[in-house]
């Protein structure tokens, strides 16, 4: 295991709507609490709604909760409490949330059509469903609160490809050994190249958002060149690696692709 000198315990995380959050958030703008929806949906039937969640989706849920519970404040995102089903989330905001054992999740303000009476979702088990009818407007609030780092678009490095073009077409380089200029962010249950890094000041609560492939084997003098906080490393570096395509890495076999590292620098900003 990566990094085994490090004791480190993993922390269960729950993330829930404050009040204060909700009530700075919806009283502007008059949108309506979730919790609201959930227990009185009849009299919002038909109605378009402004409304404030953590979205999550992943395998066939596409839902919005009033909290989330994570194993050490990012993997294995659970949903909590009552659910509402959701349809038309665009992939430009998904890339805005955290991505974490194969789901996608965060807290979003979001408006659509407000429907209920049952049969929602892929099994018909959910009894209202919100249709977002206003993808432009929606907030990702993580996103727009936090800082973001992502991959400067002014690194140059010979022969190296972006996690997007790598991802584009996963197949032409499969098997292959290639060299990405990325964020590297290691958590004992987490160890992937990304797209960027999102956190409170550039350092402190860091999780890696954007396109992301697991990773394997990256030299810990190299990690010690990084952001080294007591739960998380994380940095910008040049990596070559082998990349795989077989499906079933890291927590729960979450992720379908992987790299194992070959060489590995890191790059200073």
């Amino acid at each position: 295991m990566q990094r085994s000198q490090r004791c480190l315990v993993p922390l269960m995380m729950i993330f829930l709507l404050g009040g204060g959050l909700l009530l700075s958030c919806t009283t502007a703008n008059g949108s309506v609490p979730l919790y609201e929806l959930l227990a009185h949906p009849s009299g919002y039937a038909g109605e378009e709604v402004n409304v404030l969640g953590f979205y999550y989706q992943g395998g066939e849920r596409q839902l919005l909760v009033v909290g989330v519970r994570t194993d050490d404040g990012f993997q294995n995102p659970l949903p909590l409490g009552e659910a509402l089903w959701v349809e038309g989330m665009p992939d430009k905001v998904l890339l805005q949330l955290n991505l974490a054992s194969g789901v996608y999740y965060g807290m979003v303000q979001v408006q659509g059509r407000f429907e209920t009476g049952g049969g929602f979702g892929p099994d018909g088990s959910y009894p209202s469903r919100l249709l977002i009818d206003q993808p432009d407007d929606i907030v990702a609030l993580e996103a727009a609160q936090m800082e973001q780092a992502w991959v400067p678009p002014d690194v140059q490095v010979a022969g190296a490809i972006s996690l997007e073009q790598l991802l584009h077409q996963p197949e032409r380089y499969s098997d292959q050994t290639v060299t990405l200029v990325a964020y590297y962010y290691w958590s004992p249950q987490t160890w992937v190249l990304a797209e960027g890094i999102r956190s409170l000041d550039g350092v402190h609560n860091a999780v890696p958002i954007g396109r992301q492939v697991w990773v394997e084997g990256f030299p810990p003098d190299v990690s010690g060149d990084l952001n080294v906080l007591e739960n998380n490393v994380h940095g910008l570096v040049q990596v070559q690696g082998r990349f795989e395509t077989r499906g079933g890495y890291g927590p729960n076999g979450a992720y379908p692709f992987r790299l194992v590292v070959q060489a590995a620098s890191s790059i200073g900003r």
